[in-house]
């Protein structure tokens, strides 16, 4: 089953293989720059308002799971600007889940980032792992690659590994697929945590 998600994944980026622009990918249907409300009511998306919000409130997160229209993901993660009535996107990501099973994550995330690499060969890219700043505490680890387009605008693969306690709260290893605009990047990146 795995393996077919592997492959789902690689071909929904296939799209990819000759855009130059990120708006030209789709993830469940969606791209960046689009109105949220062209996917959901408006009450959708305030109901679906995620509980993990950045200390800093520029954007707002919507987390949407479970939804039978998703074809690849079992959830979808979109960044919008705060207040913003239009809803325009500014960052989307896919979520696939591993209950205790973080090694498969590793495995599917090394297949697609070997196909991230053969898409985006101009990009600058960078992998490693870190601890992730949402856990406090520094045991959930995040192993990495991330894409940069010659825009600013990214694509990056995580897969993160929570720690046991965060575990016990709820939250299940993951592996997460997003493409981003320049300005959300640089948010998360220099402002999301002030």
């Amino acid at each position: 089953m795995r393996f077919l998600l592997v492959i789902i994944i690689i071909l929904s980026f296939q799209s990819l293989t000759k855009a130059e622009d990120i708006r030209d990918f789709e993830i469940e249907n969606m791209s960046l720059g689009d109105s949220l409300l062209k996917y959901f009511s408006k009450k959708e998306i305030e109901d679906n308002r995620s509980g993990a919000q950045y200390p800093n409130k520029e954007f707002i997160l919507y987390y949407f799971k479970g939804l039978s229209k998703f074809e690849h993901y079992e959830a979808v993660t979109v960044a919008v600007k705060t207040n913003d009535k239009d809803y325009i996107i500014y960052d989307l990501g896919g979520s696939i889940y591993f209950k205790d099973n973080f090694q498969d994550c590793l495995s599917m995330m090394k297949k697609v980032d070997y196909e991230l690499n053969q898409m985006f060969t101009k990009a600058k890219n960078s992998s490693g792992k870190n601890s992730h700043a949402y856990d406090k505490s520094g045991k959930t680890i995040q192993h990495y690659s991330i894409y940069e387009l010659e825009t600013g605008d990214n694509s990056q693969i995580v897969c993160l590994n929570w720690s046991d306690k965060l575990e016990k709260n709820g939250h299940i290893d993951e592996l997460n697929l997003t493409i981003g605009f320049k300005e959300y990047g640089d948010f998360v990146r220099y402002r999301a945590y002030d």
